[in-house]
């Protein structure tokens, strides 16, 4: 297939381009000179210098996806990749993409459209895509550790560089396959931060960045459990937060809003019956830190009633952020339950069940792939 043909039909929004679908092939009559025009353009192109850049590719939602992402400049696709993602998989691969204004497509067989213009700059990263159940959002990302060579690092608040190595080495408490570690977001017009994260009375990071807008800085910090403190502090906002290691592999902090949180939400969460008889269910979930905002925009703890008969389940998605819950379930028996529930990627869903003694349990899946 002709992929201008393809790239027509993405941004016209046929459906099924993401998945199957044959359009009809062009059997006009080249023009010689639109055809030498496009030939000189193409020549141009590839004598354009190109950098490499990581493309990401995140499903943090509950269900596979099928995904097309196309990278566009004067109508020639500059990458194009499919990609099946399974819940919460994280796909990075490595694309050869040129300076300035790249025109990205994206579509996933769930039918989410979106189309974003991605700004290459020298001092970033790649580009990350976060396709949720209903929109897909667009990240320009950069990385800095504590190590010299950060393009957007500034100098520090109190140092240049971090005071102690990072990532900071493990307690041996569990197996990690990454640094944990705090993402600074600002969905608005560049502004310069300063990060500060502190473990008990030891600072980590003080450090001043350059940061751009539509970027998510990433900075690794450690492999240690703890409660640190994570501190973001702009012209216009001060914000300070906790932040429970391991159970947020991730911090992310809003610079525009202000607002916390540890990725994108995958709070699904299922109740099941899997005994012989009928049981109602109450249940309640509230945030285990502050107010929960609830996935309906309305605020407070979400409390429902099922009426559950033998073998039947219900999937519900209570919450509308990522965070720290409170589950608690009890039977018309008088049986309960009740635990956290880490609603952070990599995890995945939770679940309440009734098993085949009349007795609830809450659990909540292990990390995901990617």
């Amino acid at each position: 297939m002709d992929r201008r043909t393809l790239l027509s039909l993405v941004a016209a929004g046929v459906t099924g381009v993401a998945g199957c679908g044959s359009p009809a092939v062009d059997t006009s009559t080249p023009n010689p000179t639109t055809e030498s025009n496009r030939t000189n353009r193409t020549e141009t192109q590839l004598a354009e210098p190109r950098v490499e850049r990581t493309l990401t590719l995140w499903n943090p939602t509950s269900k596979p996806v099928f995904t097309t992402a196309v990278g566009i400049r004067d109508d020639r696709d500059v990458f194009f990749e499919n990609r099946d993602l399974l819940p919460g998989e994280r796909a990075r691969t490595t694309v050869a993409v040129p300076l300035g204004d790249i025109s990205v497509l994206v579509e996933t067989d769930t039918g989410v459209r979106a189309q974003t213009t991605w700004v290459v700059e020298s001092d970033l990263d790649g580009l990350e895509v976060v396709i949720g159940r209903d929109e897909t959002e667009f990240w320009r990302a950069a990385s800095c550790d504590s190590r010299d060579g950060c393009p957007l690092a500034l100098g520090g608040g109190v140092e240049t560089e971090s005071p102690v190595e990072l990532p900071l080495v493990g307690d041996g408490l569990s197996r990690w396959y990454a640094p944990a570690g705090v993402v600074v977001e600002n969905p608005g017009p560049e502004t310069t931060v300063r990060l500060s994260i502190d473990l008990r009375n030891t600072t980590l990071v003080d450090r001043k960045y350059r940061l751009p807008g539509e970027t998510r800085l990433s900075v690794p910090v450690t492999y240690r459990t703890g409660r640190y403190r994570v501190g973001v502090e702009t012209d216009e906002r001060v914000v300070e937060t906790a932040w429970f290691v391991p159970d947020e592999p991730t911090k992310y902090v809003d610079v525009t809003s202000g607002t916390t949180g540890c990725g994108p939400a995958n709070s699904t969460l299922t109740v099941a019956n899997r005994d012989d008889g009928a049981h109602r269910l109450s249940l309640r979930v509230v945030s285990a830190t502050e107010q929960t905002v609830r996935s309906d925009g309305e605020t407070g703890p979400f409390e429902r009633v099922f009426d559950l008969e033998p073998g039947e389940s219900r999937e519900l998605v209570p919450v509308g952020e990522s965070g720290p819950y409170r589950v608690s379930a009890s039977l018309e028996t008088g049986a309960r339950v009740s635990g956290t529930w880490w609603s952070c990627p990599p995890r995945g869903p939770a679940s309440v069940v009734i098993d085949a003694t009349g007795s609830p349990s809450l659990t909540a899946a292990g990390p995901q792939p990617g």
